[in-house]
């Protein structure tokens, strides 16, 4: 039986099948030289740098099978690529034989069909045999909130069955003048997750770029469509940058070309990524107070913190409710057991003079969506605990609502 796998130069294992192998060659090791491996030094097991060549060593056995020399520390090396997290072992040269040889088996094939392994490891190693494609290159267009609060696109290219990257993005001015950036890295695996350390040249100067982190759980990065994660690094305004990125994995350069330039975004994407973005900017600040415009009103924010009651008026109806705004977290959480607030935030707008708080609801209660807007100096200014102002919100009839919100503190 052939592959295009096997048949390359290099012959890839799954973690598991290489581990069920190890374990096999370190069994038939100890069993024939009567080696207790518990107390054999690794160096001495696998026959590298300081060991002796006259007790018995992996290299020495390996050496008679193959009758040529073989390099003890190939399969020790191998071991420890296994133990870090990546999903795949490579194994080149005479190794891909020698190792299956030594244990009395043609092949890996051979190796997998005699119930040495899992039925489910038995069809993952198969279909990893089998699948032409498995050192060709990846295409991937990225999809991120980027530059001037919009959407954009990139190129992602995968070389060498993941383990180097390239990414262009091209952008265009207001006159239709177009630049590119390019950046080249390489890639790592570890428990369940990749990642893209990018550089790129100015000259001959080879610069540090943006970092990307990617969540691809036990499965290999070649089966998903699509990767989400993050990235952080800077922006072509030399701004300190973070977000949320998704790879959309597509059959071909050409697909990956045209799709990059196109004018038009995926609207389900879109919506997972619009303002998905944190922008520090490079500007050294003097003083706290010029971290941003509404630093000098954050005060208010800690007045406002604590329980209160929200009683909402609708015609003739009031609607109560009494939250908790976590002082310094400024997370709103219901003081009622039945009732679950999600998608919360409070935020000082209009130069810090209005206090907005947004909130959703789930449980019985007859509004499930509001934002409530409240004058800041009313809360600084009056010695009352008791306030009022305005409020937008959907019902459970999914009607749009409007009125008077009344805020009073809790004490």
């Amino acid at each position: 039986m052939s592959s295009n796998t096997i048949s390359k130069e290099t012959l890839v294992l799954t973690k598991a099948v290489f581990n069920i192998l190890l374990d096999h060659i370190i069994h038939s090791f100890s069993t024939e030289n009567k080696v207790q491996i518990e107390t054999c030094r690794e160096n001495q097991l696998y026959g590298f740098g300081n060991y002796n060549v006259s007790k018995p060593n992996l290299k020495q056995d390996f050496e008679e099978v193959l009758k040529g020399y073989v390099n003890g520390k190939y399969l020790y090396n191998k071991k420890r690529e296994a133990s870090t997290g990546m999903p795949f072992v490579k194994i080149s040269r005479e190794y891909k034989y020698l190792f299956f040889n030594y244990l009395g088996f043609e092949d890996v094939y051979e190796f997998i069909n005699r119930d040495v392994v899992s039925l489910d490891d038995k069809t993952e190693q198969l279909a990893l045999l089998q699948q032409e494609n498995i050192v060709e290159d990846a295409y991937y267009v990225s999809y991120y909130f980027g530059e001037d609060e919009k959407m954009n696109k990139g190129q992602v290219i995968i070389y060498k069955q993941w383990k180097n990257i390239e990414m262009k993005y091209v952008y265009e001015d207001d006159h239709g003048r177009t630049g590119v950036y390019s950046f080249f890295g390489l890639i790592k695996h570890s428990e369940g997750f990749v990642f893209f350390d990018t550089n790129f040249y100015e000259g001959r100067k080879k610069n540090e770029a943006a970092k990307f982190t990617f969540f691809i759980g036990k499965s290999s990065p070649h089966e998903r469509n699509f990767l989400i994660g993050t990235y952080s690094g800077f922006d072509k305004y030399d701004n300190v940058i973070a977000g949320k990125i998704i790879l959309k994995k597509v059959s071909s350069r050409t697909i990956m070309e045209k799709e990059a330039i196109a004018k038009d975004f995926c609207p389900i994407i879109s919506q997972e990524l619009n303002k998905k973005r944190i922008i520090v900017e490079s500007v050294i600040r003097k003083s706290p107070l010029l971290f941003s415009e509404k630093s000098p009103y954050a005060q208010v924010l800690r007045d406002i913190s604590g329980p209160c009651l929200l009683t909402f008026y609708d015609n003739t109806n009031a609607h109560r409710i009494q939250v908790n705004i976590e002082q310094h977290h400024l997370n709103v959480r219901s003081m009622n057991d039945a009732i679950v607030i999600n998608n919360d935030y409070v935020d000082l707008i209009n130069n810090g003079q209005i206090i907005q708080i947004s909130f959703s609801i789930n449980g019985l209660f007859y509004i499930q969506k509001v934002s409530v807007y409240i004058k800041s100096y009313d809360l600084l200014e009056k010695s009352t605990a008791n306030t009022s102002g305005k409020y937008v919100a959907v019902d459970i009839h999914n009607e749009i609502l409007s009125g008077v919100v009344e805020f009073k503190r809790c004490i």
